[in-house]
């Protein structure tokens, strides 16, 4: 396989530079394990695993399991450092987004619920290309309303996150950790899971929540407006309104369009009980079965439109972690009994993911665009730069590309260069799945050491102030020489 041990494991460093030895190690060996072995099975998983400290090399399936669940419940996890290097890099891939008047950058975050039965996961993610890239997610049990989720006084900021830590062999002195605690409603998990993400979000950074018809609850908006964040969401067409002219009854009726038609009310007021003012957007495409009914505190309506749109690509994300891309064997196919267990196994997914996704976006980068351009040069001896050098700047504009352009679904499907030749044979594939696929040969490993590597420069300005001692520790050991 391409993805050796020493770049999964310098891959969760980078990302996870809080957390102690022991933990990247075994998340690296987790993350590992679940892109040779596609599912969320413990004992699946537990076959991949080597043996551990001090054990022997037969040692049994059954040791192997008691240590994957000695680390899927380990509470010293801090997964909020991990949330907040995803959303620095959601922030980059993200540059083809739109900028305000204002000079604000926006930044959508898709929120949407995706099932393991008898558990939830409740996902953010950021558009990137035609994928939604998770930045953060919490788990929990339908039917108990157990939630995981960091008590509020460990949650990270920009402050916190880059600030000198205590020495305490590199440990944060507070450590975003998911618990398990229940909780009334599943209202309340999506409010403080939003909370939780907007904690840590950067100034200058306008963040719209886009969300489908199950988050359509008037109290979720009149929470969003009275924390002043904005937000897009689609409702039912039997949902009541009040116009301004008077008028008021269900949407359908009062906003009745045809199939290419669309009506923009910059003011209105949502539900009957509650009567939240808001803007309503009603558009009807040709070809859909339905109209789109949007409600959002925004006075653009393009905008809205296009946010909503955004959307869509969430569900591209799911499509690859849950049906054959990721998780070959998700869903409900799990037999997983403890919540925190899942949160821990979607938190090594969401590892997968993101390097899937580097991997990709450096395919794109480094392997030829078409028939006529040479390959890329092989691995140098500037890849090793560690990151304080002037080779490491140059190295940084040699990472990841950005996300191709999104293919339409109608019309002649484009023809495909000789380089993708290779990994797709029955059309285009999106760049998590050709990530995927580059994993998963003998002979690509450069495209991941390269990837690995960029990502550690461009996050070390993210990385906490590290005493000389934990500074001459990482650079050694994160930053190994040329084999």
């Amino acid at each position: 396989m391409a993805t050796e041990y020493n770049d999964m494991l310098t891959f969760v460093q980078h990302l996870a530079p809080t957390w102690r030895k022991s933990q990247h190690e075994m998340m690296a060996h987790v993350v590992k394990a679940l892109l040779h072995r596609p599912t969320l099975c413990e004992t699946e998983i537990a076959r991949s695993l080597p043996p551990g400290p001090g054990a022997s090399a037969d040692c049994s399936l059954h040791s192997r399991l008691k240590r994957l669940e000695r680390f899927l419940a380990n509470p010293r996890l801090d997964e909020g450092a991990i949330f907040v290097r995803c959303l620095c890099l959601a922030c980059h891939f993200g540059a083809s987004l739109p900028s305000l008047p204002q000079g604000e950058l926006l930044l959508p975050l898709l929120l949407d619920t995706t099932y393991f039965e008898p558990f939830a996961a409740l996902i953010v993610s950021v558009p990137c290309g035609s994928r939604g890239l998770p930045i953060g997610f919490t788990t929990y049990n339908r039917y108990s309303l157990e939630a995981c989720l960091p008590p509020e006084p460990t949650w990270p900021t920009l402050d916190t996150a880059l600030c000198p830590l205590p020495a305490r062999r590199g440990r944060p002195a507070t450590v975003a950790s998911a618990q398990v605690a229940p909780w009334l409603s599943q209202n309340l998990i999506e409010q403080q899971l939003l909370d939780y993400l907007y904690s840590f979000l950067p100034p200058g950074l306008l963040a719209v929540v886009v969300a489908d018809r199950g988050f359509a609850r008037a109290s979720l908006m009149q929470w969003l407006l009275g924390k002043k964040r904005s937000f897009v969401i689609r409702f039912d067409g039997d949902t009541w309104l009040l116009l301004p002219d008077g008028r008021a009854g269900p949407a359908h009726k009062l906003l009745a369009v045809r199939p290419g038609q669309r009506l923009w009310l910059p003011h209105a007021h949502y539900s009957q009980q509650e009567q939240v003012p808001l803007s309503v957007l009603a558009l009807w495409e040709q070809g859909q079965d339905q109209p789109w009914y949007l409600a959002s505190d925004l006075a653009d309506a393009e905008m809205i439109e296009t946010l909503y749109r955004w959307r869509m690509r969430a569900e591209q994300g799911y499509r690859d972690e849950k049906s054959g891309v990721i998780l070959r064997e998700g869903s409900d196919q799990h037999q997983l009994k403890a919540v925190l267990h899942l949160h821990r196994l979607l938190l090594a997914n969401l590892l997968l993911h993101w390097l899937a996704a580097l991997t990709g976006l450096q395919a794109h980068h480094d392997l030829p665009q078409s028939d006529q351009e040479p390959m890329a040069p092989a691995t140098t001896l500037l890849e090793q730069a560690p990151p304080h050098t002037p080779e490491a700047a140059h190295l940084l504009k040699q990472g990841p590309a950005q996300p191709p352009p999104v293919i339409p679904h109608r019309g002649p499907a484009p023809r495909l260069a000789r380089w993708l030749r290779r990994f797709a044979v029955r059309g285009h594939l999106s760049y998590v799945r050709l990530g995927l696929e580059i994993l998963r040969l003998d002979d690509l490993g450069r495209l991941v050491r390269r990837a690995v590597h960029w990502l550690g420069i461009f996050l070390w300005p993210f990385t906490p102030l590290w005493t000389p001692r934990q500074l001459r520790y990482r650079l050694l050991y994160w930053w190994p020489p040329p084999a």
